[in-house]
């Protein structure tokens, strides 16, 4: 058993539309924004203030598919995963770093009232809550 514990649960708002992409080995990933936002008042004024924090989320295999199928703009989605940074040159030269929240576990919280293309309704709550194996074919793409 490790002594080091790298392990993130969030829920927010989809960003943007989700784009699924497969690797040449066929696994699907998906890369989506998630906004989560705080909101308090401030003591001394009343005056209400809210914060919005934006996460990369990647999600593989079936979790990729189900988010994409089934998910859009503004759609709340529940993740824990875990943070990784990576490494990576811009067109410039420079060296960046991004740092992702890898999900393990997803469940879709709510989406609007929209209809999958086969015309059959959307019910998230039909969705299990869903864990991705432990191997990680990302792995080898960073």
């Amino acid at each position: 058993m490790s002594a080091f514990i790298n392990e993130v649960t969030i829920m927010g708002n989809l960003g943007r539309k989700p784009e699924l992409r497969y690797f040449a080995n066929g696994t699907a990933n998906l890369r989506v924004s998630l906004a989560t936002t705080e909101k308090w008042t401030d003591k001394e004024t009343g005056e209400l203030h809210s914060e919005t924090e934006w996460h990369s989320v990647l999600l593989r295999g079936g979790q990729a598919e189900r988010v994409a199928e089934y998910m859009d703009v503004g759609d709340k989605l529940w993740i824990r995963g875990k943070i990784k940074a990576r490494h990576y040159i811009d067109d410039n030269g420079i060296e960046r770093v991004i740092t992702e929240i890898h999900a393990k576990e997803m469940k879709i919280i709510n989406t609007r009232n929209r209809k999958k293309t086969n015309d059959d309704p959307v019910h998230p709550e039909d969705i299990e809550n869903t864990e991705e194996p432990e191997d990680d074919p990302l792995e080898s793409f960073m």
